[in-house]
This record gives C-alpha cells, sequence and structure tokens, in this order.
C-alpha cells in the first residue's frame, strides 16, 4: 500500500505473514501522513475499546467496553496494515472517506475530549510504540483504549478466516485509539508487534 510497485522486502513480508501467499492486489493510498509502504494483515471488521463514559456528578468515571463493527461493504474496503520498515511493525488503519466521515461523526464531533498530539498520547500510552518523535505531527482525541482488533483475511491452509488479536494479553500495555478531525483512527502507543507470525503482545 502506498506506492505503486512494492518492494521485494514488502512482497516477502506479505508472503510470510499470509502462510506462503502472494500479494494480489496493490492499493495505492494518497495520504502524506502514512508511511510509504504498508502491508495488510486483512480487512478490518471490528475494533474492540474501552471507551471512557464520563459520569454524572459525584459519579466515577466509568468504562464501557464497545465494539466499533464494519459492515460487509465497509470491511471489504478498510484495511489493517502495518509498517514492515518500522521495528516494532507500527499497525495503521486505512480506511475509505465514507467510512471516515461516519467515525467522524460518533467519534471526533461526539467526543468530549481535548485535541491533543498523536505523539503526546502515545507516549502517556507507554510501550515499545509509546515514543513521540515517530509519529505524524498531527492534533487528535482519544477514543478508548484498544484491547483487540478483529480482520479477515486468507492464508494458505486456512483459507477465508477471521482472526481476533487481543492486545496486551502479556504486557498489559494497550494502544489507546484515536481519531482525528477528517475521521482517520490511529493506534498510539502499545507494547504489541507484528512479526511474520501475526500480532503479538
Amino acid at each position: 500500500m502506498g506506492t505503486k510497485t512494492p518492494s521485494s522486502k514488502s512482497v516477502q513480508e506479505f508472503n510470510k505473514w499470509h502462510w506462503g501467499m502472494d500479494p494480489v492486489q496493490i492499493v495505492d493510498v494518497e495520504d502524506p501522513d502514512l508511511p510509504d509502504e504498508l502491508i495488510e494483515c486483512g480487512r478490518l471488521a471490528e475494533l474492540r475499546v474501552h471507551i471512557p463514559q464520563v459520569g454524572t456528578k459525584g459519579n466515577p468515571l466509568r468504562r464501557k467496553n464497545s465494539q466499533i463493527s464494519l459492515s460487509q461493504t465497509e470491511s471489504e474496503r478498510s484495511h489493517l496494515t502495518f509498517d514492515p520498515n518500522h521495528p516494532h511493525e507500527r499497525l495503521y488503519i486505512v480506511l475509505p472517506k465514507d467510512v471516515m466521515r461516519k467515525m467522524k461523526k460518533t467519534y471526533y464531533d461526539m467526543n468530549p475530549f481535548e485535541e491533543q498530539s498523536l505523539g503526546s498520547i502515545a507516549k502517556f500510552t507507554g510501550g515499545r510504540h509509546g515514543t513521540e518523535k515517530d509519529y505524524p505531527q498531527i492534533s487528535v482525541k482519544p477514543v478508548g483504549i484498544c484491547t483487540a482488533v478483529v480482520y479477515a483475511t486468507e492464508k494458505t491452509g486456512d483459507g477465508f478466516s477471521y482472526y481476533i488479536h487481543r492486545l496486551g494479553e502479556e504486557t498489559g500495555v494497550r494502544p489507546c485509539l484515536c481519531i482525528d478531525a477528517t475521521g482517520r483512527l490511529w493506534l498510539a502507543g502499545g507494547a504489541y508487534t507484528s512479526p511474520t507470525a501475526g500480532i503479538t503482545d
């Protein structure tokens, strides 16, 4: 993703990630805030998130377990990807414009939290990805703590399947799901990596 001619390294990484399958499609994504080349884990189906709920006066802040689910039509055009050139294979979410507009209405326009820099949220969240300077210089609002990602893809021997990766299972450090003013979703911080066997934490 991101270039019309993928590097041989990216083709090899895709092949390993999908257990011997070669890529059959290249998607050109015009977004200057994304890395030049991304590898698709699969089509994004769902994000599981602890979303803070502002309590009434005198009541503490609560967390609500929520699912951000995409319809089949939306999922077929939405991608969970990783950067093969990042030392910890950082995850990125690539959505079509109509899905971004939908996310903006619910998770940005109605979000009570103040904008912050993506890097500052990553630093506060911590983990391997808890750095500040290697994120795009953009402002976002936190949505909540991402506990799992669900994606659909085909891997050799498994056929077309849904995969659920729970984040922070071993380390307890989960990324913060964030959203910018255009409706792009970002994962900030977290202790996961995305090696050839899949997302691990």
